[in-house]
């Protein structure tokens, strides 16, 4: 899997209201005429709404035009509803985090995970379809989450390691599913139900619903919007019919398991949910400040941490809290991101139903929203150069971590620890863009009269950053 370059995000001040908006408009409306950006961004200080904007269509065939009640697949979202649950849950008495789930689920053997290595994702577990589903569910029949416990309890695979000592993306998709199963154990409710009348129904989500995602693609709501995902290779947008193409894991066999995926919603309905754990109208400011705490170690080199149900860290400018989910396996198609800046107390919220070239946009809007520079997308026309230039351009260059740009076959080309090497195409003898179209990364060079290189800038997906050649 390819993985997203990510940056941290640090403010800066705002910029007048009008300036704002046009550059935020600037900027989408590009990402729209380059990209076929299609989705839903919102953007709010304190409780009140600053930029809000529909784009592009609900469905594959560009029939029906996305509104702000249009609903999304939040994918790896949804896990701040489940950990949000299980905290409502605790301040009621009804569970303590330190609980192991053989409590609640004591068909399963795992005796030392507790509900809090859950909510970290620092259990241990192994993933529940390759372990016992994978080969013998096949894809005609739908799994819930009693068959999960089930397979768990007939496979009784061991732990990956001790409870609460490491993290490992590979065994992720596991504890949520449970945290619902217990959810439900103890509530004597479906998920679905104890989500809706516990949450949704109390913070006024209107058009926030529990769907699986086999529900969502046969259109149990009017408008819920279509994934669309684009193949980058092929340079082509599939409709969502075509998924199980991608392999049977992809396709049928767990997409009625929630817990990690399963709620649909709008941008408007995430902004009421992050203003009702801000306000503390849902839990109390000593569980809030407990699920925003940061846990287990997520990303060294962003210094991204596990909270419950959520990601964060701190900069040097103060926290930040994060929900995304990138259009993984499993909401393939959707790109969905939520970021937060408690000091200023920010919300920037994007939501896309056609994944091309979406996953950077929340962190462009922060840019923008912080007056650093971005570039806007547009199509790249490459040039012919004189290459005897690119000898002063080789090196190593300091950007969050260090970049390398080198010379082979007559052009320049980048690696970055973590990321592909990129081979680079000029146009102009300065400025650079990468062959490779799944990627929007530039180099630009700025240089004196005599080509002597002044400063270096480092663009990746419209994130424009000063680079330092060591």
């Amino acid at each position: 899997m390819i993985k997203t370059f990510c940056f941290l995000i640090l403010p800066f001040a705002l910029p007048a209201q009008n300036d704002y908006s046009k550059l935020l408009d600037n900027y989408m409306q590009a990402a729209v005429n380059v990209n076929q950006f299609s989705g839903s961004v919102l953007i709010a200080k304190h409780n009140n709404i600053i930029y809000q904007k529909t784009f592009g269509t609900i469905d594959y065939a560009n029939t029906k035009p996305l509104d702000s009640n249009s609903m999304f697949e939040l994918g790896n979202i949804t896990e701040e509803f489940t950990a949000a649950a299980i905290l409502l849950l605790k301040e009621k008495g009804k569970l303590k985090l330190t609980d192991t789930i053989t409590k609640y689920l004591p068909e399963l053997t795992y005796n030392t995970v507790t509900i809090k290595d859950l909510l970290t994702h620092t259990s241990g577990l192994p993933d529940f379809y390759d372990e016992g589903m994978k080969d013998k569910w096949g894809t005609k029949k739908v799994a819930t989450n009693d068959d999960v416990v089930k397979s768990l309890a007939e496979t009784k695979a061991p732990l990956a390691w001790k409870p609460g000592t490491k993290y490992d993306e590979y065994h992720y998709y596991t504890e949520y599913p449970l945290l619902a199963s217990i959810i439900e154990k103890i509530s004597g409710l479906s998920y679905k139900d104890f989500m809706q009348q516990n949450i949704f129904t109390p913070l006024q989500l209107e058009n926030t619903k529990v769907f699986a995602e086999l529900e969502a693609n046969k259109k149990l709501h009017a408008n819920h919007t279509e994934s669309v995902f684009f193949d980058e290779s092929k340079q082509q947008f599939f409709p969502p019919d075509s998924f199980t193409a991608f392999g049977p894991e992809l396709g049928y066999a767990t997409n009625a398991v929630v817990g990690t995926i399963g709620i649909s919603s709008t941008a408007h309905d995430l902004f009421l949910f992050n203003r009702a754990l801000e306000n503390n109208r849902l839990l109390s400011s000593s569980t809030q400040k407990e699920m925003f705490t940061p846990y287990f170690l997520e990303d060294s080199i962003t210094n991204m941490y596990f909270g419950y149900g959520v990601l964060t860290g701190k900069n040097e400018f103060g926290n930040y809290v994060q929900q995304r989910d990138d259009g993984n396996n499993i909401t393939l198609g959707y790109i969905t991101k939520v970021i937060n800046y408690p000091s200023e107390d920010y919300t920037i919220i994007v939501l896309a139903n056609k994944a091309k070239a979406s996953s950077s946009i929340a962190g462009v809007l922060s840019y923008i929203l912080y007056n650093k520079q971005v570039v806007p997308p547009y199509t790249h026309k490459q040039v012919s150069i004189d290459t005897s230039v690119l000898d002063k351009y080789i090196g190593e260059y300091k950007v969050s971590r260090i970049a390398r740009v080198y010379k082979k076959d007559g052009t320049l080309w980048t690696t970055i620890p973590g990321e592909p090497d990129l081979k680079l195409l000029p146009e102009s003898s300065t400025k650079f863009f990468s062959s490779n179209k799944e990627y929007d990364w530039q180099i630009d060079f700025k240089t004196d009269a005599s080509g002597n290189v002044l400063k270096t800038y480092f663009i990746f997906s419209g994130l424009k950053i000063e680079a330092k050649k060591l």
